[in-house]
């Protein structure tokens, strides 16, 4: 009964929400539906779900398949993909490619140079990264990008791999970089920080709306409580107070966006 209402209700709205950016094979089954539907009374009608490790993978292929609201992102964290062998990683591959299509998406993936040991283990990371671009234009689907510490080269890596559907996650650290990304076609993804970092703010204002797609990283810690998917309704509104615009014309672009990319 719970996704039949979720279904209608997303039918009927003009314009709703979406996060593009969480991990709900993180969080506890039994607080699943009451997750959705706290995010549904808030107008978030639909949740990306990103895997990281391949038991990750297992769960959010399950959990996009008993709830409509729930999409399934497949792939390997940048860290987690690095500890597994070269048979283990073609296994991986052809995973993913045997499920792509229950996915609406590929990620996470990219680049993390925080926490890499070493240039052998981050020239492992490029190595992997680039057999995930492949894999995204091979079947057409968009890219979820992480890049800690490695935005300037995960930009570099994308060009030169012709990369054509993106999304950089919580991709709000500069200005010049957010704006080269998005004079690319691809999209910035931007969290819950926006609602108190006076920079990331300022760094919003000055993109445009037309490359902004948000996201929670649930089920992350902000201001010391358990965020989850229903906080995107702040950050919309956030973003609508930074434009000096309504919510519904910030509504009404961040769904446009959301079909450009997941949906084209």
């Amino acid at each position: 009964m719970f996704i039949f209402v979720a279904k209608y209700y997303t039918f009927m709205v003009k314009h709703c929400l979406v996060d593009s950016h969480a991990h709900l094979d993180s969080v506890d089954e039994k607080d699943i539906e009451t997750i959705l539907f706290n995010a549904r009374k808030n107008n978030v009608l639909e949740i990306i779900s990103c895997s990281t490790s391949f038991h990750s993978n297992i769960k959010n292929l399950e959990l996009a398949q008993r709830f409509d609201n729930i999409k399934c992102a497949i792939g390997l964290y940048p860290l987690d993909a690095i500890e597994l062998n070269e048979d283990e990683l073609n296994q991986a591959f052809t995973y993913f490619k045997e499920h792509i299509n229950e996915a609406v998406a590929i990620g996470e993936v990219g680049l993390d140079k925080k926490y890499c040991k070493n240039e052998e283990e981050f020239e492992k990371q490029i190595e992997i990264f680039k057999r995930f671009i492949k894999l995204s234009k091979k079947y057409d689907k968009p890219l979820i990008i992480h890049s800690r510490y490695a935005t300037s080269e995960v930009l570099k890596i994308l060009a030169q791999q012709n990369a054509k559907k993106v999304l950089l996650h919580s991709f709000t650290d500069s200005t010049k970089l957010m704006k080269q990304a998005i004079s690319n076609n691809w999209f910035v993804g931007v969290g819950l920080n926006v609602l108190t970092d006076m920079l990331v703010q300022k760094r919003v204002k000055e993109i445009p709306l037309e490359g902004i797609l948000l996201e929670t990283d649930a089920p992350i810690k902000f201001n010391n409580k358990i965020a989850m998917p229903d906080k995107i309704k702040e950050i919309a509104i956030k973003i609508a107070e930074l434009k000096e615009i309504s919510i519904q014309e910030v509504e009404e672009q961040l769904l446009n966006n959301y079909q450009t990319l997941f949906t084209t």
